[in-house]
Formats: structure tokens, sequence, C-alpha cells
């Protein structure tokens, strides 16, 4: 099996591997959000992991027990469900499922609501105008 010399090479090339559990991540906790209207509240976390020198894209690691609320979302938003499920149900009563492996897109304009029935960990990136 080839070795992972991440950190050896990533100042010579600038390609990094990000692990979901390396404890260099800076994880931020986060609760209390507006439209959260999970009994109990519980506290999410988030990690920025790169940000474009303009600021405007950001790609980070999301984790969280189970939720449910109002979409939100910063700019285009791209979440990649790495575990978990979580269902989005849209301003016209839609729903969209999105399992762990699936991709899901929504922008900050979007309207509806964000039910996730047990722990998700995501990857996000989000890109703002």
């Amino acid at each position: 099996m080839p070795q992972d010399n991440t950190t050896e090479t990533a100042a010579k090339s600038g390609v990094q591997v990000i692990k979901f559990g390396d404890p260099a991540n800076d994880w931020h906790d986060y609760g209390d959000m507006p439209g959260d209207r999970t009994p109990g509240n519980p506290i999410g976390q988030h990690a920025s992991v790169w940000k474009s020198a303009d600021g405007r894209v950001t790609v980070g690691l999301w984790r969280r027990d189970a939720d449910f609320g109002d979409l939100l979302g910063t700019g285009q938003c791209f979440d990649f469900v790495i575990e978990g499920d979580v269902t989005v149900t849209d301003q016209h009563g839609v729903s969209h499922v999105a399992n762990s492996g699936d991709l899901l897109i929504y922008n900050e304009k979007d309207e509806g609501s964000w039910e996730q029935p047990g722990p998700i960990r995501k990857i996000f990136i989000h890109v703002r105008d």
C-alpha cells in the first residue's frame, strides 16, 4: 500500500489530503442557527479547510447529530454527504433525499426545510457572489 506522505509534500506541490478525523482540523461549534427547530438544539461543528484568496469560495467539513430546521446556506452550496442522510423539502413541497455518497446542491435563495434523522458528516463548498 502506498505511504501517505501528504505532510512532507504539501509545501512543495500544493497538493493536500484533508482527513475528516485529523485532530489538526480547526473545528468550531455552532448551535442556535436561525430557523433551527431541533429539540434540545444539538451542537454542530464545522471546520474550514480552504478559502480562496478573494474569500468567495470556502471548502470545509461539517458534522452534526440529528437536526431539523430551515434550509440555510451561504451563496451557492455544494454538500457532499460522506455519512448519514438528509431530506430537503423545497418551497414547492418536493422532497430531495441525499444519502452517503450523494451531492446536494442548493442556493442561499432556496427556501425549504432540512430534516436529518441521525448524525451526518459532509464536505461543503460555498461560493459567494
